[in-house]
Parts: structure tokens; sequence; C-alpha cells
């Protein structure tokens, strides 16, 4: 009976499926030349819209007006439109802009929500606007360009010359695919537990179905600001989105890994991929690169997080205390601290909230060796500083100065040989790990030019102000939500810590303990703005220049985070097992309720205060934008100027032009007919181990006195040339060790077979 109802099953799902592609197996295409066009304004007297034939849009010759097409009946699915205009306008989004408009959605905000589509902005000059919609009921639409209706449209004018609307057939029809594909696998899991799992799965909900609700509350609590239909800016929210947009355009353009972002620069590239750990951004960037909007994909980034810190923080802490429910509350504490929650929604430090997830493991693992109660510490460190390292290198600097600082503290118990040697083993394994990452960025850091990301000026004031660290503040510019630090529930753990030690309630541990604790408080006010950093900087010039790697003191704030949990979970796991033990419920009522409140408080003025923004599209991100990792002397105004091919000595009458570009992979036609070799230069940055390829024969890259990728052309030469990035071997080669550690590891954890739930959760 079970396996005809699974044939059966499975014959609906792929009938399902087949259905599904034919109903978005469809062409659309509408093209609006200057004479189809409309002006469009509010006339006074009637209140209603007028229409009338024109495709210039000026408040001084008509109040309030504004280009629009015809009504648009477009269907379901994602469409490409492409505005080309000329204009006066500054390009701020707000005031003069194109979009895709319900036309009978009359609501300020188009609350229906019936299209998700971008305000692109319309920037001076006789330019294109290429953006994408995604239609999700079945309307009249019309595609809207110029200026604001009111006064902050004024002074501006748009000539729209024409606009294309393209139906996006093959990405509708994976996007819609995927959505289904999920709720499939969602009715095929909870079909098979039903049917072959009912009784496991009753026992194990019943035996921890606190621990469940528990963790499923964390998770939607930290979550629960993304269920608005706009996202919420944050300071570094531009620069992240880059990173999903342009890593899945390398994705899909054929690198892996990527390592350079094609569409940065206005498609010269940047080597962010080379500098910053990617793992976590994969999962978004292959949705974005599946149909699915680069909002969507940046949320899903965000829920991830949430579940992995709520998951990794409530086994590292249960396997620090001992005890499930002790878990649990820690990993409530630091899921829903009120740092984490600012570096998701106000700061939108997509890097550090990401490495923020896996510090936990990191202290397991140090836990584990040093208390030598787990053969497999060494591995658990590993694994901790590796995925660290694959969100944030700066969070990874920070361990790279705290780890050591604590084995140096803990120096008697360091140099026993039941501990150096796991210490070392994990050493070595964290090496290994990070080989395909360590390479590549030491590679380009010597040899390349890289501006690097240090900052050596003021950074004794980059921290915060230590009174701030422990309640709300407000942005004084009412830009995003403000700041909210470690909390007030840090102060009790931090006296029930101090109480706990100073007692000889851990015996046999006081001095371990007082000095882990002595350097947690010095961890803290090294987050705050001090005349620490002054004085380093005047008496200590090196130390100064390593600390200024950080940029900001306040990341120091990641690994006091953790650490204060650490806390919380000794202090709890300690009461738990004496005469405090009717205390306990009390210390863990306060210090949760304390975190809830300041916490919830926090992300209740995110909902109703913080600046919104929508980003569906790469059209307002892929201008030029220098970050640490760009090419150092880099002159940016090349982007917008020089945008094809180029030959700087014009006398030779060499002729040269783009024919496809795709990425980073670049098809050009040439025609040297000198008798001089002649060196041309390609729309990107010249970034080592681009290669470019002539008749099947290789031509010499270097970089030109403009950064630019520079080509020499033999002489008489007339046809296409193939540019691309190519991965040198020792790259290549470091990650193939980096893999092969990675699958002993899996081997020795026995990650790949016998490992159920009810194993992950006991």
């Amino acid at each position: 009976m079970k396996k005809r109802l699974i044939i059966a099953l499975v014959i609906i799902e792929l009938i399902l499926i087949i259905v599904n592609i034919f109903r978005f197996n469809r062409t659309e295409s509408y093209e609006y030349t200057s004479d189809d066009l409309y002006v469009a304004y509010e006339d006074e007297n009637s209140n209603e819209t007028i229409y009338e034939s024109g495709c210039y849009a000026d408040h001084s010759n008509i109040e309030g007006s504004y280009v629009v097409t015809d009504m648009l009946n477009l269907g379901i699915g994602i469409y490409t439109i492409s505005v080309n205009y000329s204009s006066n306008a500054s390009g701020d989004w707000h005031t003069c802009y194109t979009t895709l408009e319900s036309e009978y959605d009359t609501s300020d905000e188009n609350t229906a929500n019936l299209v998700n589509c971008d305000h692109i902005a319309i920037y001076s000059g006789d330019k294109t606007a290429t953006y994408r919609a995604w239609v999700r009921y079945d309307s009249a639409f019309r595609v809207r360009t110029g200026p604001e209706t009111d006064s902050t449209g004024d002074d501006m004018y748009v000539m729209v010359n024409s606009i294309t609307v393209t139906y996006m057939r093959m990405q509708t029809i994976a996007h819609e695919t995927v959505k289904l594909l999920f709720v499939l696998l969602i009715i095929n899991l909870a079909i098979y537990l039903y049917l072959r799992k009912r009784t496991e799965l009753i026992k194990f909900i019943k035996d921890k179905e606190m621990i469940i609700a528990g963790l499923l509350f964390i998770v939607a609590f930290a979550s629960y600001p993304l269920a608005y239909r706009k996202i919420y800016f944050g300071d570094d929210i531009f620069y992240h989105l880059r990173r999903i947009a342009y890593l899945a355009e390398g994705l899909t353009t054929g690198q892996f890994p990527v390592h350079i972002y094609p569409g940065w620069d206005n498609g010269y590239g940047y080597a962010a991929g080379v500098g910053y750990g990617d793992l976590l951004l994969y999962p978004p960037a292959i949705l974005f690169s599946l149909g699915f909007s680069l909002q969507f994909a940046y949320k899903f980034y965000i829920f991830l997080t949430n579940v992995l810190t709520a998951f990794i923080s409530y086994y590292a802490f249960k396997r620090i205390s001992g005890k499930d429910q002790i878990g649990l509350v820690c990993s409530a504490l630091f899921s829903l601290m009120g740092f984490r929650l600012h570096s998701i929604y106000t700061g939108a430090t997509v890097g550090e909230y990401g490495a923020y997830t896996f510090l936990p493991l990191v202290l397991l693992g140090l836990w584990d060796i040093y208390n030598r109660n787990h053969k497999r510490g060494e591995i658990t460190l590993a694994i901790g500083v590796t995925l660290t390292l694959s969100c944030h290198v700066l969070t990874t600097f920070i361990l790279a100065l705290v780890i050591p600082l604590c084995c140096l503290i803990l120096f008697e118990c360091t140099i026993k040989k039941e501990v150096l040697i796991p210490l070392l083993k994990a050493l070595g394994l964290i090496v290994l790990l990070n080989l395909h990452f360590i390479v590549p960025l030491i590679d380009y850091m010597l040899f390349q030019g890289m501006a690097g990301n240090a900052i050596n000026s003021m950074l004794w004031g980059r921290g915060v102000e230590f009174v701030e660290l422990f309640t709300y503040v407000a942005d004084a510019n009412e830009v995003t939500a403000g700041f909210l630090g470690l909390g007030f529930m840090t102060i009790v753990i931090i006296c029930l810590a101090a109480g706990f030690i100073l007692s000889g309630r851990f015996a046999g541990r006081t001095s371990i303990y007082i000095r882990l604790f002595v350097l947690n408080i010095l961890l803290i006010f090294l987050s705050c703005n001090s005349m620490f950093y002054y004085w380093t900087m005047d008496n200590i010039p090196l130390l100064y220049k390593l600390l200024a790697n950080m940029q900001f003191p306040w990341h120091f704030l990641d690994v006091s985070s953790v650490m204060i949990v650490f806390w919380a979970s000794l202090v709890f796991g300690n009461m738990s097992s004496d005469n405090y033990r009717n205390s306990l419920p009390v210390a863990v009522a306060v210090t949760c309720t304390l975190c809830l409140v300041q916490s919830g408080s926090f992300l209740g003025v995110v909902v109703t205060e913080s600046n919104t923004i929508t980003m569906f599209d790469d059209t307002a991100i892929s201008g030029n934008f220098a970050a640490e990792f760009s090419i150092d002397g880099a002159e940016l105004s090349l982007t917008e100027t020089e945008t094809d091919m180029v030959v700087r000595d014009t006398s030779l009458g060499v002729e040269t032009y783009v024919t496809d570009k795709s990425g980073c992979n670049i098809t050009a036609y040439v025609n040297n007919p000198s008798e001089e070799t002649v060196t041309i230069e390609a729309p990107l940055w010249g970034y080592r181990y681009y290669k470019a390829t002539a008749d099947g024969k290789r031509l010499t890259t270097s970089m030109a006195e403009s950064k630019k990728l520079a080509i020499e052309i033999p002489a008489g030469f007339s046809g296409e040339i193939k540019i691309y990035y190519s991965e040198p071997v020792h790259w290549r080669l470091s990650e193939l060790l980096s893999l092969a550690t990675l699958l002993y590891i899996l081997g020795a954890f026995r990650f790949i077979k016998g490992k159920s739930l009810k194993k992950i959760f006991t």
C-alpha cells in the first residue's frame, strides 16, 4: 500500500511540475517609441489623472508631470524593463526615477503589493536604465518615468526615447519551479516522517518539546522584521547587496569559487572573493541567480544565520553547561543579544554577524581541549575558526589575537601534553582547511597592490562610549534604528560570575576563571573609545598598525558576547547542581527578561522608525564603489568614460571593440594593421591571472598605468580575442588540499553515516 502511495505521489508531483513549467512558458514583449508614450499629471479640479500624448516631462511646463506607457496587462512573472532617456536629474532615486506601477492600486505605498519593482534612479545625460520587475498578480500596469510629482521633482526634466518590456521566460520558469519544489519537499518530508518515522518522531518531540519550542521562538523573535515586504536600511547594506548580486553573476558566468565580482565598478570587477569569506553568501546568491529578488536573497541570508546561530549556540552551551535547558537559555541570550540584532538590522554587517554564528564552536573547541573531556576538541576548534574565516576576516583576526592570549594566561594548562598537542593539531587543521583562502589572499596582498583595510587614523575614536554598551542609543541622523550593544543582562551575568568566582564556587578553577574574567572585561573596554589606542599609536606604532587592521574597536564585541554567555552557562550550570537550585529560575528569568525587553524594544524601533528600501535589481548598485580589495590607485572615473576596449596610441590605426561580455569574460574584435606590437586595454581592472587568447595562442597580459587590464596584440593581427579570468595552479592545489582535509574531518566525525537528529540534540 505504501509503495503504491509513493508511486502515485511521484506521478502527481511530476504532473504538477510539468503543468507549472507550461503555465509560465509564454513569450511577451512590448516596445514603445516616443510617439506611443503619455505625459501624466493630476488635474486639480477633478483630482483625476490626466494622460496626454507626449514623451517629455518638466514641472515648469506641466506641474507634477511624468511620462508613462499605455496600460500593460501583465501576467505573473519576471520582466525586464529598459528605458532609454535624456535628463538633467541628479541621480537621487527618490526624486527622479523609473519603475513599474500598478494601475489600480491607488494606495500611497502600493500596499496591495501587486508588483515588486525598485525606483530606479534617472541620471543626467543620455542613458539607458535597465531593471527587473516581479509581477505577483495578473493586472494592469504602467511603466512610469520622470520626476517626483511634488516640489522635490522641480527643476528636472526627462525626455523618454523608448521603453521595452520583455518577459523573462526561462528565469520565471526557474523561479516558479524552485518555489514549487520547495513546497513539494516540505510535503514529502511530512509524508515520509508520518509513514516511516512516526513513532520515533512522536517520542522525539515528547522528549524535546520545550527545546524545540524554545529554538523556534528564538528564530521567530530574531526574524520577525523580515516579514515586512521591504528591507530595513543598514550602514553597510549596499556593499553586501552588491556582494550577493555579483557573486551570483560570477557563478552564472563560470567562476567557482568566485574571486572577482564581475559587475562591480560598472563591470570592471572587484576582488572581494579573494579577501572576504563568501561561504554563507552562496545560498542567497544561488537563489538570486534562479530568479529570486535580491531583497529575498538578502532576507534569506538573515534567516539562515538566525537558524544556524540558535542551533549552534544551543549545542555548544549545552555541552559546556551539561544541561539541555541551560543550553537553550544561553542560545536565547547569544542569539538575541542586542549587539547581534544591531549588526543585522542597523549595521547590516553581513560578514560580522555571519562569523558571530560560529563563535560558540570556537569556544566549545577550546573548552573540550582544556577540559580533555572530548576526543575531537581540536576538530571542533578548527571547524569553528574555519567557518568564522569563511564569513569575516576581521573577526578571525581578533580570534588570532585572543586565542593565543587565552593560551598564554592559562600557561600552566597549555604546556601540558594533553592540551598542547590538540592545540597544535587544531592549528595545523586550521591552516590546511583554509589554504584555499589564505593562498589567494597572500598572493594578492603581496603582489597585486590592493588598497587593504587598515584605518590608521583616530582608531581611539572609532569605538563606542562605555555607557552606550548597556542601553539603547538612537541614531542622531535618523537613518537607522540606532545602536544596542551588550545590554543590561550583561551587567547581571558579569556580577553573578564575579560573585561565584570570588566566593570559590568554581572549586579548583578559581585562578583560571579569574584570569579569563579579567580578559573578558579587558575586551569589553577595548571595544570603547580609549586613550589606550592613542597611547599605543604614540609609543608602540607597530602594535597600533597591527590593531588598525580591525578597522573599528567595537569588533571586539563579537568575542566579548560569546564570552559573556559562556559565563552565563557556567553560573547557571553551577546553580543547577547545588543549594542555589531554587535561585536558578530567578537568575534565568531576570537575564532573559532584560535581554528580551531590550532586544524587543530595539526591533520595535527597527520596524516603526527605520528607513526602508527595496533592492530588486543591480541597476542602483552597479556604480563605482571603492573598497578594501580594490586596486590601489585605480581611477574610478574610467569605469564611466571607458566602457569599451581602448587604444592609447591612436597613431597606428588600431581598431578594437567589445563584441560580447559575460561577467569577466570578454570577446573583442581587434585589427592591428601596423607592424608593431600594440597594447590595448579592456574594460576590466588589471587583477592578476586574467588571460587572453587569439587563434588558440596566449597573448601577454599585464596591468596598464591606468590600472586596467592590458593586452599585447601582435603586429598585423586581425580577428577576435578572448579574455577571461583563470585561477593559477597553486590556487587550485590549495583548494584540493583544503577539500582533502575537510573530507578527513568528516570521516573522523562520522557525519556522513549514522548521524540522526536525535543524536544532535542529545
